[in-house]
């Protein structure tokens, strides 16, 4: 994965949601106080140096309820990622019922089919990545999810895109969200890791907590969204189901 120690992190004192990327951009922000990420910082500076998932799990507890001021304002955050993973779950349907995507995204993607795994998941999220500060990261988490659902394909074929799959890609891609976006948050508490395998262990670890919550919550309403909505209604489930991801983790034990 590789995402240890790139950065310091925001700074307490930076915008609790990035100008761009709201879900609720009408709805006013409470302003940020304090060290807000202090105690998710230590708690994941202490699963970074052997802590493991119990400073991980209380970490994700810091992250949800302090740093990101809790489940009425941390899901704004991904505005963005609730917009592409919508059209992501267009395209790979339009895709799978034999279309081009040329409706979806603008741009015929038919081409990819008989292409390796990691070039179609490419070309995909490079039509799908939005124009805005979270470019790099949906980017990455689109690929990421593609290829990890669909690693021993080989090639892609559109045929593989089953209603499970699906699902499945979609779930991964907001796990992978929430990995980059809290991992990028964390900034230098990466540094408490006394060496490369401790690093790579912790980001192994997190991302698997995060797989868990994500499944519970997403799948259900993905499933439900996949037969009978709109996009606006999948906008709205994805919301939804970040809203009881928060609420889980700010009440984790």
């Amino acid at each position: 994965m590789g995402t240890s120690g790139s950065s310091k992190g925001p700074k307490s004192s930076s915008p609790l949601v990035p100008p761009g990327v709201d879900d609720e951009p009408d709805k006013p922000l409470p302003e940020p106080e304090g060290q807000r990420f202090r105690g998710f910082r230590t708690e994941f500076g202490r699963a970074a140096a052997g802590g493991g998932k119990p400073a991980l799990s209380e970490a994700l507890r810091k992250y949800a309820r302090d740093a990101t001021y809790g489940s009425s304002v941390g899901p704004r955050r991904f505005g963005s990622a609730y917009r592409s993973g919508t059209a992501l779950a267009d395209t790979l349907s339009n895709l799978a019922a034999g279309g081009t995507a040329q409706e979806v995204v603008g741009v015929d993607l038919s081409g990819l089919t008989g292409q390796p795994v990691p070039v179609a998941a490419q070309e995909i999220a490079r039509a799908l990545a939005p124009d805005n500060i979270d470019a790099d990261q949906i980017s990455a988490a689109i690929q990421e999810a593609i290829t990890e659902v669909l690693p021993d394909a080989g090639v892609f074929d559109p045929a593989l895109l089953t209603p499970d799959a699906l699902v499945q890609i979609l779930v991964e891609f907001f796990s992978r969200i929430l990995f980059l976006e809290i991992t990028s948050v964390a900034g230098d508490a990466w540094n408490k890791a006394p060496d490369a395998q401790h690093a790579t262990q912790t980001e192994a670890d997190l991302l698997e907590l995060i797989r868990v919550v994500v499944d519970k919550h997403f799948s259900p309403r993905i499933a439900q969204g996949f037969v009978n909505s709109n996009r606006a209604e999948f906008r709205k489930l994805e919301r939804a189901a970040m809203d009881e991801v928060w609420r889980e983790w700010e009440h984790t034990p």
